[in-house]
């Protein structure tokens, strides 16, 4: 049996994040340590004290990056498959070796900058609408200047739409006459993997170009193709196109489960992952690790 480790995306983050492993775990503080020195704000201070900066994108990012990978440090874990939730995808590179830590806090960083930089559009969540109805009414509400398109599909019943803001509010309109039991926009500052994220894109290609990827040590199971990858130039343009793309979480699911993945460890801020593979599928055992209180229950047994 299989263990993948799942790296969680925005919204997961909290006040203090990753603040007790900083003080009780040395591996872990070593880890902060390196990500706090590649850095050029404050990103400890963001991190763990009251600080509305932790729900700005271009903080929120390497915010989330830090927390996984400090609890990784913490516990020494080793998965066999890797799969991140959008920018979750980044840690999950550093963990399948495909780059370094401070590598990928560059790369995150400019991540996060350029995403916050994009202006427009909005997204919601759509609660209860299969994908096929959903995809339905986003393309008939679009036309050539204006689109909105599925962005995370998290589970069966559960889908982030994302595109031109009057066009969301249409969605709301009309989706519970599409089977919708809840259709709510979200409180976000762009509208991430759709058309009108294209400029961040394209610069995101230019900056990280240069930056070495190495063929990974494990699978990884990306966003974009939800399909396992082992081949780095794959693995880099894909994570470029993810800006534009859906994140495939309800397929690449299940693309773990027919490699043999029977056990699955959330490491990070919150459970949000852990929940959405129990609803795709329950085969696979869920778990998840935050804290110091949760890493010293997994050395405790």
């Amino acid at each position: 049996m299989k263990k993948m480790i799942l790296f969680p995306g925005q919204g997961s983050q909290y006040a203090g994040m990753a603040k007790d492993i900083y003080e009780q775990s040395p591996e872990g503080r070593t880890l902060l340590d390196e990500v706090f020195l590649n850095v050029d704000f404050d990103l400890k201070s963001i991190m763990f004290e009251e600080d509305e900066r932790l729900n700005m994108t271009q903080y929120t990012q390497p915010a989330l990056f830090a927390h996984s990978l400090a609890v990784l440090a913490a516990t020494g874990l080793k998965g066999d498959v890797v799969l991140g939730h959008s920018l979750g995808e980044l840690p999950a590179l550093v963990h399948a070796g495909v780059i370094t830590v401070k590598d990928g806090i560059s790369i995150v960083s400019k991540r996060g900058e350029l995403m916050a930089q994009s202006e427009g559009g909005g997204m919601a969540a759509v609660i209860g609408m299969e994908y096929a109805p959903l995809k339905e009414l986003c393309d008939s509400l679009s036309d050539d200047q204006r689109k909105i398109q599925p962005a995370n599909i998290n589970a069966p019943d559960q889908i982030v739409i994302s595109g031109d803001e009057s066009l969301i509010d249409d969605f709301v309109e009309q989706g519970k006459s599409y089977g919708a039991r809840r259709v709510m926009k979200l409180n976000v500052s762009g509208a991430f993997h759709s058309y009108l994220m294209e400029d961040a894109r394209e610069a995101f290609a230019s900056f990280i170009k240069e930056i070495p990827f190495a063929t990974p040590t494990i699978p990884v199971i990306q966003n974009v193709s939800a399909a396992s990858e082992m081949n780095p130039e794959t693995i880099r343009a894909q994570l470029i196109d993810q800006l534009t793309h859906p994140v495939r979480f309800t397929e690449s699911i299940q693309t773990a489960s027919e490699m043999g993945v029977g056990e699955a460890v959330e490491v990070g801020p919150k459970k949000v992952l852990s929940g959405l593979v129990r609803k795709i599928d329950r085969s696979i055992s869920v778990s998840h690790i935050d804290t110091m209180a949760h890493v010293k229950e997994l050395e405790n047994g």
